[in-house]
């Protein structure tokens, strides 16, 4: 996990007044970094999760662990305030799904931070700078843990872009104009780099970090952290106009559609 990055959007979130200690967090594909940084920061009702049978519930103490798939959460709707993930989502082979799981049982939003799809990353994964599928991952994990869906298979890194996290929200949910906001961060994975017995990719990181950090603070869209934010629209009033709430739930406004639309007969 990107914990100086996550901590930041974290103490940032909580001062716009996004995130609250109050709040019933889940975090899943979580350890013991998402339970330090909850911690620090002073959270007081949190449920980490994670698929590693590995784990014991009392290494996470004060707060709750639970066994639970990301993909395929046992919880109800609306059953947590935020839910949040840090880099965590590539390991699954159904990214998009784990995400709308998420934003499922939450009930005000989601956080996300994973790797942004970015012209620089591209370009750094040509060049063996960055890899497409996490082997390291697997080597640290004793070569039986830490792939796809926590296997030995090395997972494909699956990197996101704006667009195309809210085009998956807006199709899960659209009901109404949802609040997105995003942050950017940079880091280089020299830890990875230095677990290979080949020291060039270790170097070259070195050597190309004040280049990459001053591109990145021209372009902020060309970092590799990206933190992503949606929180759902407020009810009634966050409804599209073509729609409205009555007591079963959201439903279509006929008259909203029959004075602009003619209805075939």
């Amino acid at each position: 996990m990107r914990r100086d990055f996550v901590r930041d959007v974290v103490n940032r979130l909580l001062a716009r007044g996004v995130l609250s200690k109050d709040y019933a967090i889940l975090a899943v594909c979580a350890g013991e970094a998402e339970r330090d940084v909850f911690s620090e920061l002073g959270f007081r009702n949190v449920t980490l999760s994670n698929l590693d049978e590995r784990m014991t519930p009392d290494a996470f103490a004060p707060y709750r662990w639970e066994y639970q798939d990301v993909q395929s959460l046992s919880y109800a709707d609306g059953a947590f305030d935020i839910v949040f993930v840090a880099d965590g989502l590539h390991h699954c082979d159904a990214p998009h799904r784990a995400l709308l799981e998420m934003y499922r049982v939450g009930q005000r939003g989601i956080v996300v931070v994973e790797s942004r799809d970015s012209l620089l990353m591209r370009l750094a994964a040509q060049l063996g700078l960055t890899p497409d599928y996490e082997l390291e991952a697997v080597v640290g994990n004793d070569f039986r843990y830490g792939g796809v869906n926590n296997t030995a298979i090395p997972n494909y890194i699956y990197r996101w872009t704006e667009r195309e996290f809210e085009k998956t929200i807006a199709s899960y949910a659209p009901e109404g104009r949802h609040t997105f906001a995003y942050f950017y961060g940079f880091n280089l994975p020299f830890s990875q780099a230095a677990m290979k017995k080949n020291r060039l990719k270790y170097i070259v990181l070195h050597l190309a970090r004040p280049f990459l950090w001053a591109a990145t603070k021209v372009a902020p869209r060309q970092c590799n952290s990206f933190a992503m934010v949606a929180l759902r629209p407020a009810l009634p009033r966050g409804l599209w106009p073509w729609l409205k709430l009555e007591a079963d739930g959201v439903t279509i406004d006929e008259e909203y559609l029959r004075s602009r639309f003619t209805a075939p007969r």
